[in-house]
Formats: C-alpha cells, structure tokens, sequence
C-alpha cells in the first residue's frame, strides 16, 4: 500500500496546545500519521484491522436484529449498539475517502492557532488558553462518561456469567423471559454485551470465555474510537469559535493593535487622529481572518453533514431503544448502564448541536464589535471599507446537515422525538 504525501500529517501538528490531545486517539488506532512516525503501513494496517472487525461485527449484529425481528424487548436491547456502531462506521469509511481533506483542514487549524500565539497580544493568548481548559475538561468528562458505560457493560455481564455459570435454564424459559421482561426465570441467565455473537440453543454457552474476548476486543476498539472520533470533530468547531472570538476581539479594540501618531500629545475633546493607513491595514486583516472562517466553517460543514444528518435519523431510535430497555429491566445495575448510555449519547449530540450554535452566535456578534471600534476617527475611505465588513458580517454562518440546521433547537427536537417514540413503544407493549 503506498502511502500519498497529502496523507501524512507534520510532527507540529502532534505538538500544537489545541490538537494534540485529540489526535492521540486517532493516531493510535491508525487514521493519522506523522512525518516522523515510523512503520506508517503497519500503522494503517492496524487501522484497517480495527475498521474491518467492525464492520464485520455489525454486520452480524444487523443478524441478530433480523433474526429477533418482531419481538420488542429483544430488538430495542440490540439496536442501541448496532445504530451507534454503523453511525461510527460510517464516520470512518468516510475519512478514508476524504483522507487528505480532514488532513488539510487538522493543518488550517494548527496554523491558525500557532499564527494567533505567533502575534504576541495576550488578550489574544488568554482566548486560546482559556478555550483549551474548556476543551481539556470536556474531554474528562465525554471521555470518562463513554468509558463508565462500555466498561460496566464488559464487566457486568462476566460477573453475571460467573453468578449463574452452571445454571440450566430451558429454551421455552428463555423465550418467555425474552418476550415478557416482566416474567423472570428461576436463575437469571447473564445478559451479553452484544448479543449477536450469543447462539440461543439453549440457556448455557459452553464457549462464553471465547466469545466473550471477542465482543471485549469489538468494545474496545469501540470505547477508542468513539470518543477519540467526536473529541476531535469539536476540538475543530471550537477552533472556529476560537478564531471567531479573536476576530471580535480585534474589531472591538483595533485602537490596541497600533499607537496613535502622537501619544504625548495632550488630551482635548477632539478626538486624535489616526493612521489610517495603519487602521486600513487592520481591518484588511480582519477582512481576510473573516474569510478564512467562513471557508473553514464551509469545509467543516461538507466533512460533517451526511455523519451528523445520519445521526438526526437514528439517535432518535437510539435514545428510544435505550429508554424502552430501561424501563423494562428489572436489575439495577442494568438501569445504571443504560442511563450512562443515554447520557453517553445525550452528549455526543450537544457536542455537536451546541459548538455550530456557538460559531452561529459568535460570527453574529462581528458587525457589533465592529460599531464598538473607534470607526469614528476614520477617515471615509476607511469607515467605508468597515461598513462593507459590517455587511458582509451580517450574512449568517450557521453549519448544516443538507436541509437540517445544526442548533440547539434541531438538538431539542431529537430528544422530544426520542421521547415520543418511547411513549408510543410503551403504550404498545404494556
């Protein structure tokens, strides 16, 4: 396999205060590489490996699901991984066909952050220092949320496998327990993580350790790309925030960037003049810092809008299934894992909905940072290249999902459909 330079990332970019926290993940599971990295075809190998796994589980567990057809509580307890491992599937068949699109915009903006440090205005410094705590401890907190519940998964079924190994439990049993969760069998029969690898013969699996492994190795190549995924989807949206607050910043205080002709000159009530040329010059900056957000944002929006537009489709089945298994279960610790799921998912989709409102808001906020500079000490040539910023500025950045707007209120409608579906499915089967 040849390797395309285009693909290749540099060792800066690993090193860069915004990105490389998030890159970690990726690199390691084998979508990204480095200049320096060495053995990069083993790498992608892995990668290829990790991926093809995937795929191959859910193809079996798209199986089980047709298999299980037609009962509720056997379909809504599959369908929750199934729809969260094809929606990240997805997500990676398409990096490997626009590899050097997402590599190009990861450099835009390590470019654009290392330009801002590069400038030297504090004010500026503290936008991006202040936007990597946030963006460190979002990560904590998705990161330790995805890693509780696929972790409790894991290891709660083996427990339940060691409580009940040995028991004896009869198909007819097992049938009834699967289409009535009301009804419970003499002994538990332990619920499997993913339960397409699981034959149904009888109530026992004689190769519960070998089968097991298996859906471990899936779950963990699960909890490293999920989360490494989305983390690094936001890390780019809150760089567009970050270059949209620095350019907000710049327009409210262009008086900052530059001194006046004449410091010491004494103060009077006629405003100073000012260098125009000087001025000219930063808002031609500004200018152009606005015209590479809007292309960044545009670029963002084709790499993200079929992903995000299938997940308005499913997480709303998704987050149904999930609400439907845990009002049905009857174990506790069960219930946990499914709110730490739902809450898992809860999240990706504010990830998502709630950093493209914040790039809306804040691109919005640009024409009145503009009539906060001192625009009344210009010339008119000068006012008149401000007024066609302001213009301009008016038009509306928001990000979309072909014919879905990625804000908080398409956010709140996912979830009140997720509600409805589950009151529906309810009245049904009760």
């Amino acid at each position: 396999m040849e390797l395309k330079e285009e693909w290749i990332l540099p060792d800066a970019v690993y090193n860069n205060p915004l990105l490389k926290r998030t890159l970690l993940g990726l690199r390691y599971y084998g979508l990204l590489l480095g200049h320096s990295q060495s053995y990069k075809k083993a790498h992608c190998f892995r990668g290829m490996v990790f991926t093809v796994s995937m795929i191959l589980f859910n193809c079996t567990q798209y199986v089980d699901l047709w298999q299980v057809w037609g009962s509720v509580s056997d379909m809504t307890a599959n369908a929750a991984t199934t729809l969260l491992f094809t929606t990240t599937i997805f997500r990676i068949i398409f990096f490997y066909f626009h590899r050097a699109r997402f590599n190009s915009i990861i450099q835009v903006a390590h470019t654009g952050i290392e330009r801002i440090l590069g400038d030297g205005w504090n004010d500026e410094k503290d936008i991006v220092t202040s936007n990597v705590h946030y963006l460190n401890r979002l990560a904590v907190v998705f990161w330790s949320c995805a890693l509780v519940t696929a972790n409790m998964m894991c290891v709660y079924s083996l427990l339940l496998y060691l409580m009940y190994e040995g028991s004896s439990i009869t198909e007819e049993q097992l049938n009834l327990a699967g289409s009535n969760s009301n009804v419970t069998t003499p002994q538990q029969y332990p619920t499997p993580i993913l339960r397409s690898w699981y034959p149904a013969a009888d109530g026992q699996d004689k190769h519960f350790l070998e089968i097991y492994l298996i859906q471990l190795y899936i779950m963990y190549v699960g909890q490293l790309i999920v989360p490494s995924w989305h983390m690094f989807m936001v890390t780019l949206m809150i760089y567009g925030r970050i270059e949209c607050s620095v350019l907000n910043h710049r327009l409210c205080f262009l008086d900052r960037y530059h001194k006046p002709e004449q410091e010491d000159k004494p103060k009077s009530n006629v405003p100073d003049h000012v260098d125009n040329d000087e001025r000219r010059s930063l808002i031609i900056d500004c200018i152009k810092r606005q015209a590479n957000l809007v292309a960044f944002t545009r670029e963002m929006e084709q790499l993200t809008r079929a992903a995000v537009f299938l997940d308005f489709v499913v997480f709303s089945v998704l987050l149904c299934a999930l609400l439907f298994e845990a009002s049905m279960t009857t174990s506790g610790v069960q219930v946990f894992i499914d709110i730490c799921y739902i809450t898992t998912m809860t999240v990706i989709l504010f990830l998502y909905y709630w950093h493209a409102n914040e790039i809306h808001a804040c691109a919005d906020q640009l024409s009145m940072s503009a009539y906060k500079s001192d625009w009344y000490r210009y010339d008119r040539g000068t006012n008149r290249m401000l007024q066609i910023f302001i213009l301009y500025s008016n038009r509306p950045l928001k990000m979309q999902a072909f014919f879905i707007s990625m804000s908080l209120d398409t956010f709140l409608a996912i979830l009140r459909a997720s509600y409805s579906y589950f009151t529906i499915l309810k009245q049904l089967t009760d």
